[in-house]
This record gives C-alpha cells, structure tokens and sequence, in this order.
C-alpha cells in the first residue's frame, strides 16, 4: 500500500479488519486476536524494510487504536447492526475522533524519536489513512455475514443490481481512467445512485470501489487528482478527503433510508389496518390490509384513492367530514367503535384511532389512523353483557329458606322453602329438632359430601356467608347472622343458576385470557405470551440450576410456497406445522408458541443441548412424514430448518434475549446449510451443522 507513494498509505485496511474481526466476536475472542494481528503486522513491517524495534511499535500503536476504537464502539451502543444510524454514527465519530487522533500521535511521536521524522508530516499521513480505513472498509466488513450481498444478487432483485453496478463501474471509468477534465463531481451521482437503490450494501461497496479504482489511477497518474500540479503526497490527501465525504455521506444516507425501509415494512406488515392521508383525505400510505380490505392486491393500487372510492356516498362522506375534524379542528378520534356492513350485508365491528399529523413547524400536514376488526372482542362482550343480565335477573327473583336456632343449637323456626331445599334431610328440619344432629345425618347419608358439622355450627353460631354444594349438583349459599338475644338467623338460597352462570362466566374470562395468549392461525401460543413464558421458565431454571433448551424452527421456502399455492394454503401449510408441533410436546413445562410468520420456537426446560438437539431432530422427521407438496422446494415437499440453544446457568449469560440470540444463530446456520437441517449452538457465536 505504500511503494510508490513515497511511503505514504492512502487507506490503511489492516486496522480496518482487525476492528471488523473484533466488533463480530465476543471481548472474551479479543485475547486471541489482537496478538495474532500484533505478530502479523510485525512481520509485514520487517518484510516493508522496517527494523524489529520500529516494526513491534508501530504494530502496537495499530493495537492500540483498533482497541481504542472497539472499546468506544461497544461501550457506547450494545446495537451491532452498524446499518442503523446510532452504531454507525458512533463508529465513525470514534474512528475519526479519538481512536485514529491517539494513535497517530503516539507513531509520530515514536518515529520522531528512533528516526528523526517530521511529527506533522508522520501524523497526518497516519491519521488520513487509518480514519479512512476504518470508515470504508469496516463498515462493509461487518454486513459482509448478514446475507446482504447475497440479497443484492437475489434473482427478483438482479436486474436492478447489474443495472446500478453498471451505472457505478461507468460513471467511475469515465472519472478515473482519464485525465482531460476534471470529473470528479460525477462519481457522486453514481454513489448515491447505489445508495438509493442498493441500500447499506450498496454504499459500502460503491464507496470501497471508489477509494480503490482512485488510488490506483492516482498512483499511475490518471484521473482529475492527477490533474493537481501538485506533489504526490498533496494528490492522496486529495484522494482521503473525497473518499472520507463520499463514504460520511453515502453511509449517513443508507443509514435514514434503512431506518425508512424498517418502518415502512412495520406498517405494511401490522396486523391491523394503518393508513396516512393527505389534507384532502387522499391516502398516501397503507399496508397490505387496507389494500385487501378493499379489494385490490398492491398497497400502491390504494394511493391516492380516498373513500369515495371504497364505500357509499353516504358512509364516504361521513368520514370524510370526521376526518377533516382531525386536521383542522384538533379532534383526535380515540378507540371510535362502530358497526359497518360489508358488502355481503354482514356485520362487523371495527375500533378506530385517527390522530393529526404536523410538521416540524407545527403545521398539520395530515392524519394517521389505525383500525381494528374487534368482531370476535365484541361478540364475547354481548355473551358477557347477556350473562351479567340473566345473572342479575336470578338475584332479583330468587326466594330463599329462612330458619331461627336457638343458642343451644335447636330450630325455633323455619319455612318450608327451608325444608324443601334439603332433599335427604329436609323433614326432620322442624321446629324443636336439633341442628347438630341434622348436619351429621346430612353428612352421613351423603346428602352434602363436603360438609363439617363441626365447622359449619361454629360458622352458624358466629356468623358467615358460605356456599354449600348437595349431592344433585344443587348449590346453597347459606347466610347466618347472629343477634342480641343469643339467636341466629339463617338464610339460605338455592343459587345453582347463579354458580352456573358465574362459571359460564369465568369460562369465558378463561377464553378471553386464551384469545389473548394464542395465536390466531396455529392456536400456538403468540409472541406476548412467548415472552412472559419464556422469562418465568429461565428463571425457574436458574433457582433450580438447571438447563433450559429453545428450538428456533423456520418453515423453509414458505414465501414461495404463499407465492406458488395461495395464502390459504399456506395458512393450512403452517397449521399442519404447528399440530406436529404441537403433537411432539409431553412434559406439562413445555410449550410451543409462534414466533412470527412463519417461525415458531419449542422451550424445553430442564432439557440440555443435546437432549433438545434429538427432539429436533424428531420435530422435522415428523414434518417430513407429512410429506406435504411443495414445488418450489428444492426438497420437492414441505420441509423445516431448526437452530437449537441452551442455557446452562454456569455463571455466563443467562437471559432469555441470550437464549434467543443463539438459537436464532444456530437456525441461521441450518438455514445456510442448505435447509431440512438442524443446527446447534457451538459457543463461539455461530451454529454448528449437526445434521447433514
């Protein structure tokens, strides 16, 4: 990198990977690497020409930055998707700040002191080449495992990729490869066009391509740099700084449409139905439900369109009038429910929220909103509500027995309602007899199996309100209040109907409890109930110090198959998925649950790796035996890949967003490994294939 540059580096790469290296690998990885990278660069140095002393400090001063620069990065933001505008904000504010500024410091001031160079000269050559490094080739390093490069040569995506690689490669020649005029301005066109439609891969590729096609040209003399008349030295700084600002603006770029690109998939993807729209209540954005809803297959089919398009001129107008309230009248619409008639005549029921949009000036600018279907919440609210009234309505009606005993514990009083609600014992409860002897026969004859004698005068004789179930099925709320006189008097109530209601009830709390813990489509349990499982099972197993074990599963080619069979069949496809699932499970600790989409996650508590790695493996047999069709497979019929992790609890991490992380990594690797495949965990941040 320096011969023929009068020993100067236009872009140190070296620190550049190591930093990559270490940014993917846990601190407990960095004693083993930096060094590796120490000795390396060692002998690169001496192989350079330099002495074994200027060589060894030198390379620590590259080991001094890289860490400088790992510490900063992984002390600041535990993000490391440097795609995202924080991580990768701070890598190169630390890159071009403090990491590269110490460090060329401390190597001008070494080679100063052994060779007699120039502090400034040595600093800035040192600066300008490892900040530029690290802001170019580390960020591309780091995407380099994450499936994004293969993404930009995807089949559904290819064309645009050679045609944006085509435009990138062109534009570059015809800056770089001449040296008639000076076009330099016209890479940048070129670059951006990359980042627009290439995303984060496509500004760290375009950006590296750039920095490499113009040191090579301005090393031989072409291209505008080498239109400077100036030494060679003055060219490469001209070089770093417009490689620095392409790499600062393309980067800071992808990074705000990456962030655009992961909210606008959110919305399109969201359950619900979520819409935008202008002042004139012309939508500007929806997700795929809104489209559907409406009958049209593409979000883009909707834009533009406002409710006269979709529904009567009367219902539209309404609307419109309402929407129109929002923007301009500051008249929010909150959990609105309303009743709408589809265009079968059926009813259903929708809740929806309409909020103002303003500018950053305060200036409204439009409305979002966001609907529900409630109509299964609303259907168990009528059976609630009705309940409630047959309940009130039993209450209201009902006549109850009434008997007075004495102190002694004999009946001095008592109805015949009172009698009749006894059916085995009922005519000996007469005036005069003796109610501890009546409650002992109740209990002898079976007439009431739960019944204490003992307990239930000493209840009496103080005073409580109790329930009582007979032999039939028949519930007695007996109610006893003792008075001045030493008496006790004693209500009861045949309340049968009420406990049956108050059950039916409780069953359905029991079924809104479940609607809200179960997945829609698999009946699995969803990703909220997943969590709260997950977490109280991790910390289970940690009292008790043992294993817990998680199944990462994703349905292989499951877009093609939606693609290829239709949506309902895929649906169908993931439901036989989840009764195998399902079927698989024995222990009453496990569970299944859906994870999102097409991935769904078995928890195995007290089940070490290996354990849950053989449960896997039974899992996609079972799934294979389902021997379901698929065409677009390269298996030829349904198939699963599945990541499998555990948690020992050894003193290491233990967190459930640990265990999800490894099983996830681990899914990764089967899923790379060509699919029908199950992969562990292996400890050092990547899977391990363990079934070929």
């Amino acid at each position: 990198m320096t011969r023929g540059t009068e020993r100067i580096a236009a872009i140190w790469i070296s620190n550049a990977v190591l930093l990559a290296a270490v940014l993917k690998e846990e601190r407990s990885s960095w004693i083993f690497l930096f060094p590796a990278a120490w000795l390396g660069n060692i002998l690169a140095n001496l192989q350079s020409g330099d002495g074994l002393l200027t060589a060894a400090t030198l390379s620590a001063v590259n080991m001094i930055e890289v860490l400088i620069c790992a510490l900063l990065v992984t002390g600041l933001t535990k993000e490391r998707d440097f795609r995202r505008p924080r991580p990768m904000f701070i890598l190169t504010a630390v890159s071009m700040g403090p990491a590269c500024l110490l460090s060329a410091g401390i190597a001008a001031f070494a080679l100063y002191q052994m060779t007699g160079a120039s502090f400034i000269s040595v600093f800035a050559n040192w600066y300008a080449a490892d900040a530029l490094g690290l802001i170019t080739v580390t960020p591309l390093l780091l995407i380099l495992n994450r499936g994004d490069l293969a993404d930009l040569f995807h089949r559904r995506v290819l064309l645009r990729t050679l045609f944006v690689l085509v435009v990138l490669v062109t534009a570059l020649a015809a800056v770089f490869l001449q040296s008639t005029l000076p076009l330099l301005f016209l890479a940048f066109p070129a670059i951006i066009l990359a980042t627009f439609c290439l995303g984060f891969p496509g500004a760290a590729f375009s950006v590296f391509l750039t920095a490499m096609i113009g040191l090579w040209s301005t090393m031989y003399g072409l291209g505008p740099i080498a239109l400077i008349q100036e030494s060679l030295r003055i060219k490469l700084y001209a070089l770093q700084l417009f490689t620095a600002t392409s790499s600062i603006t393309s980067f800071a770029i992808a990074c705000l449409l990456g962030e655009r690109t992961l909210l606008m998939s959110a919305l399109s993807q969201a359950p619900d139905f979520h819409y935008i729209k202008n002042l004139r209540s012309e939508i500007v954005s929806a997700n795929l439900n809104v489209a559907r809803h409406v009958g049209l297959r593409t979000t883009t089919e909707v834009l533009g369109k406002t409710d006269f398009d979709f529904t009567n001129r009367e219902r539209a107008k309404e609307l419109f009038i309402e929407e129109q309230g929002v923007m301009f009248s500051n008249n929010p619409v909150n959990n609105k429910v309303e009743r709408v008639l589809d265009a079968r005549g059926n009813e259903r029921w929708f809740e929806t929220s309409k909020v103002p949009l303003h500018s950053a000036t305060g200036r409204v600018v439009g409305m979002a909103g966001v609907t529900r279907d409630i109509m299964e919440r609303r259907s168990l609210e009528l059976e609630l509500k009705a309940g409630k009234e047959r309940l009130d309505l039993i209450l209201s009606e009902m006549s109850g027995g009434l008997a007075v005993i004495n102190s002694d514990g004999f009946i001095i009083f008592c109805n015949e309602k009172y009698k009749s609600l006894f059916p085995l014992t009922g005519e000996l409860r007469n005036p005069g007899a003796y109610l501890p002897s009546i409650l002992a026969l109740s209990k002898e004859k079976g007439e009431a199996p739960g019944l204490d004698p003992k307990i239930a005068m000493r209840k009496l004789k103080e005073g409580a309100d109790d329930e009582l179930e007979l032999y039939n099925g028949t519930w007695l709320r007996i109610r006893s209040n003792p008075v001045a006189n030493g008496n006790t008097t004693i209500v009861v109530s045949d309340v049968t109907d009420m406990k049956k209601a108050y059950f039916e009830l409780r069953g359905m709390a029991k079924k809104l409890e479940l609607l809200a813990d179960t997945d829609g489509l698999t009946g699995l349990f969803n990703r909220r109930s997943f969590d709260e499982r997950i977490e109280q099972e991790i910390s289970r197993c940690r009292r008790n110090r043992k294993p817990i074990s998680l199944i990462m599963i994703d349905v292989d080619r499951f877009k093609a198959y939606n693609d290829h069979y239709g949506h309902q069949a895929g649906d169908a496809y993931l439901q036989n998925v989840a009764r195998v699932l399902e079927a698989t499970i024995k222990r009453p600790a496990d569970f299944v649950a859906r994870y999102g989409g097409e991935e769904m996650c078995i928890v195995l508590p007290e089940t070490e790796q290996s354990g849950a790695f053989v449960f896997a493996e039974h899992v996609r047999l079972a799934v294979n035996r389902l021997a379901i069709a698929h065409a677009k497979s390269e298996k030829m019929h349904v198939t699963i890949s599945a990541g499998v992790a555990a948690l020992v609890h050894d003193g290491k991490a233990s967190t459930a967003a640990e265990l999800i992380y490894r099983a996830d990594t681990a899914l990764y690797t089967a899923k790379s490994g060509g699919r029908d495949r199950i992969a562990c965990w292996n400890g050092s941040g990547d899977g391990m294939l363990r079934r070929m």
